[in-house]
């Protein structure tokens, strides 16, 4: 979906007077303006995959802004419908805003809610969405843990279940399925990697108290289309080099090339905890796939103190990918061509591996009920041969990046 700025404006214009126009239909919405600087040229640091360039020493507003507008209709006592456009940085270098959600809702009875349409995907765990920046403590959900996930939302359904227990206390269930639309960038200028019509099937369970949130959540995604050209040449040279040398480690490397039809698993557990002016919060995950990688672990802590409007915060979080060692045989000793190979697969490989944890010290103040000014600053220290969140690093990059951020939050 695409939308011109003045034809935002204009929306945001007509959806206001449409408000006080009619009950049934409300109008919200949210952004982020943000500023962030990068303590070295010879990395960039990104938000999530899905951002083609990252954050160098120049100050850049791209990586955190972001507007979003939503209406809610009430289209009948059981019926209602949401749609949600949203405007950020993206995959081929624009802010051109994407459609979201667009889903109806159905509440037939007490505590069950079905829905259909353009859904968020519901993995995180304060919300369906990692795009209001003013629900979050920080200036960011922890790069760490949230740039792997390479899809924000499904086109399919979901039915919830929820159930109160005691005083003060709920039981959610979910389960979901459908197939994602999205696209990422790649490191070959135009060229972006489809992750159309991949399926995706999940369940989720929560629990609700008065002090604690827990929530554990699994989702199934099963990919539909191959690698970019790029990589299916190489995987095909790859090939080619192991039936020439009958060589069937070779030829089970290039099987680990193959991107279409490759299951990924992805289980999480996490828990937010608030007593007084003490809030804490923390989550981890993994993703199993059969062959791109084994495994990839992640998580964060976080704990933050109230003193009036501000929250001062600290933030720690960890990824690590246990990846099998590239095999390459007798590549580098047949030639160029042979070594080309050899280093395309290292490099393959190299951009699948995630190794990195990072530090992160905040400062939130709430100077409106409905506004939020954020800084932040994070320390990362990474494997620089594992550069899954850092696209294109320069040869003397040592895996040490310190990030400054000051962000404002809004909601209307």
């Amino acid at each position: 979906m695409r939308m011109k700025p003045w034809a935002a404006l204009t929306v945001v214009s007509l959806t206001l007077t449409a408000q006080e126009a009619d009950s049934k239909w409300r109008f919200s919405g949210f952004g982020t303006l943000g500023l962030a600087s990068n303590s070295t040229d010879l990395v960039e640091y990104s938000r999530e995959l899905s951002q083609p360039r990252g954050t160098s020493r120049s100050l850049n507003a791209k990586l955190d802004s972001r507007l979003g507008l939503q209406v809610n209709v009430d289209l009948s006592e059981d019926f209602s419908f949401v749609g949600q456009v949203v405007s950020k940085y993206r995959y081929d270098g624009t802010f051109t805003p994407d459609l979201s959600w667009a889903f109806l809702s159905y509440a037939p009875t007490s505590g069950v809610q079905v829905r259909a349409g353009r859904l968020g995907w519901d993995v995180f765990q304060l919300s369906d969405t990692r795009n209001v920046g003013y629900s979050n403590l920080w200036v960011r959900p922890p790069v760490d843990f949230y740039g792997p996930l390479q899809v924000s939302s499904m086109d399919g359904g979901d039915v919830a279940w929820t159930t109160p227990f005691g005083e003060g206390q709920s039981l959610r269930l979910k389960v979901s399925a459908g197939q994602v639309w999205e696209k990422l960038p790649t490191s070959f200028p135009g060229v972006v990697q489809e992750l159309k019509g991949g399926k995706l099937l999940g369940a989720l369970a929560e629990y609700q108290g008065e002090n604690l949130n827990f929530r554990v959540a699994y989702m199934r995604f099963r990919t539909a289309q191959d690698f970019i050209a790029p990589v299916a040449s190489l995987r095909e040279g790859v090939y080619a080099f192991a039936t020439l040398l009958n060589d069937p480690g070779l030829a089970r490397q290039a099987d680990a090339m193959v991107f279409k039809d490759q299951v990924f698993q992805y289980y999480s557990a996490g828990l937010n905890w608030q007593q007084g002016p003490l809030r804490i919060d923390a989550v981890g995950a993994r993703v199993n796939s059969g062959a791109l990688f084994s495994t990839l672990n992640a998580g964060y802590a976080s704990v933050g103190y109230r003193v009036g409007a501000v929250v001062p915060y600290l933030l720690a979080s960890r990824i690590a990918t246990a990846n099998p060692a590239p095999y390459v045989g007798a590549l580098p000793g047949l030639g160029p061509q042979g070594a080309a190979v050899a280093e395309g697969i290292q490099r393959f490989l190299t951009n699948s591996n995630a190794d990195q944890n990072t530090v992160a010290l905040g400062l939130r103040w709430d100077f409106h009920p409905k506004a939020a000014l954020k800084v932040q600053v994070d320390r990362a220290s990474a494997d620089p041969k594992a550069t899954m969140l850092w696209p294109e690093p320069k040869p003397a990059w040592n895996g040490k990046a310190t990030v400054s951020s000051v962000v404002l939050d809004f909601v209307f």
